[in-house]
């Protein structure tokens, strides 16, 4: 049984502060979508709180916790349960602050609402709230803060342009005399005097509201099953695995703690089971049972299915360090993706142990290059490639890849231009080769008579060559003597 008095004691101080100044639309926002989960006592507590505060200074007096019990006519047990249901609502933060001399009292820090946007975002919420005020009283808050015109804006006229002026472009005629304050000057001891006697409120007009942390130890704790041991489930190795696991399939903290629930995922020594739950979510992926939180970040535009960002855009950075591998996937096949695709994305953050930016440009590099697949051989190569060169942000994954695309570029213009070359070289004309005549061989006789022709022609003589007579040869002309002479017998 819980003993309230050890936790807080009705003469115990308090002193409330509020980050920011709540307008009437934010109340709004706790009356219709707080109340029906946080109830009317802790919705009480806060309208007391918050007008509690100097809207000026956002700081009120103190006070005793039996003021607030009289004033809300609540014991202290259901004042307690308020608070904590404020608390766990993200309305509220409790500080206890103390002194040297013991004395402490608690800082109440009162937080603004969510926005419908994202009130209606966080699953467990909306689930919660049309639980309690069932469908149609829920429909109507959701027509309430719908912005049908502004969805209509977007459709009709998608480009826009944003022709804010900048502070300097309208007070263009200051001069730095003007806004110069020398040290030591009146005016610079007058700011200092201001700023020690009167300090300013620390509210913050930037603040927003925002959903609860991404991975709640607490929440985690409360459902773990008896069998299991908190202080080593919850331990830096397996909070790190958890919190995977929450960013690759995009669950809740309450999500995880339904699956965590399970005492089949602790063994003997009650240790988590890592890889059986793993399993567990990979299945029930597949099946199409696991329960998940819906994206609320927009994704690129040029990330669709059968379109993937550019290498080294700005779309590409976006996506490769806002989006969990899977999300990226299923945007690119629009829709839930297969055991095959889900397990080589696992693969590289689970066993691999790549970041999840760098799993995402591996990713995305591979489905551009394969034509929209994942081939294994090929994932594991680049995986491979970029262990080894020690890739570990998206900025050198993407270092990687263009000089890798450059490379193929230059060897592919090299084989082009070897290409034509050849081609060339084969169109150009060429000389043919004159056949060789097969000719007869000719007697020795005519040979060397030729050949003393050829001799007599290459010996040069001064004389004019003159036409050779019978006279020239001796025994033609004994032959030609001896014809003209007279017939001996006929005398």
């Amino acid at each position: 049984m819980r003993v309230v008095w050890n936790e807080l004691t009705p003469k115990d101080r308090y002193l409330v502060r509020m980050i920011r100044p709540l307008s009437f639309a934010e109340m709004g926002y706790v009356t219709h979508l707080y109340l029906p989960l946080i109830g009317p006592d802790s919705h009480a507590l806060y309208q007391l709180l918050v007008h509690e505060v100097e809207e000026r200074s956002g700081a009120s007096a103190e006070g005793t916790h039996r003021s607030l019990m009289l004033i809300t006519s609540l014991p202290l047990d259901r004042l307690l349960s308020a608070r904590e249901r404020l608390e766990a609502m993200g309305l509220l933060e409790v500080r206890r602050r103390e002194n040297r001399d013991g004395d402490y009292f608690y800082e109440y820090l009162l937080k603004p609402p969510l926005s419908p946007a994202q009130f209606f975002q966080e699953e467990v919420w909306s689930v919660m709230l049309l639980n309690k005020v069932e469908r149609p009283r829920y429909e109507q808050l959701r027509s309430r803060y719908a912005d049908r015109q502004g969805a209509d804006l977007d459709e009709q006229y998608p480009y826009e342009e944003n022709v804010t002026k900048r502070f300097y472009e309208v007070y263009h005629t200051l001069s730095a005399s003007e806004l110069d304050i020398r040290p030591g000057s009146e005016t610079e001891r007058f700011l200092s005097q201001m700023q020690t006697r009167y300090p300013p409120a620390p509210m913050q007009t930037e603040y927003q509201a925002e959903a609860g942390p991404a991975l709640d130890l607490s929440f985690i704790r409360m459902h773990l099953p008896s069998n299991a041991n908190a202080a080593e489930v919850l331990g830096a190795e397996n909070i790190e695995f958890i919190y995977k696991i929450l960013h690759f399939y995009q669950m809740s903290s309450w999500q995880m703690g339904q699956e965590l629930r399970d005492w089949k995922l602790f063994d003997a020594a009650g240790q988590l089971d890592r890889q059986a739950l793993r399993k567990r979510c990979r299945e029930k992926y597949v099946d199409g049972v696991l329960q998940r939180d819906t994206v609320s970040l927009p994704l690129a535009e040029d990330l669709s299915p059968g379109t993937v960002p550019e290498t080294g855009s700005v779309s590409f950075f976006r996506v490769c360090r806002q989006f969990s591998p899977l999300i990226v996937l299923e945007q690119a096949v629009g829709g839930r993706v297969s055991k095959v695709y889900l397990e080589r994305a696992e693969t590289l953050i689970f066993q691999d142990g790549l970041p999840a930016e760098v799993a995402n440009a591996l990713l995305l590099y591979t489905l551009r290059e394969t034509n929209m697949e994942l081939p294994q051989a090929f994932i594991e190569t680049i995986r491979d490639s970029w262990k080894a060169k020690q890739v570990s942000t998206v900025e050198e994954a993407v270092r990687v890849i263009l000089a890798r695309t450059e490379a193929r570029q230059q060897a592919a213009a090299a084989a082009d231009q070897a290409k034509s070359e050849r081609q060339a070289a084969a169109h150009s004309p060429r000389r043919k080769a004159s056949k060789a005549i097969l000719q007869d061989k000719l007697p020795a006789s005519v040979q060397r008579q030729l050949e003393r022709e050829q001799a007599q022609e290459k010996v040069p003589s001064d004389k004019p060559k003159s036409k050779r007579t019978v006279m020239d040869d001796p025994e033609l002309k004994a032959l030609f003597e001896s014809l003209r002479e007279p017939d001996r017998g006929g005398e």
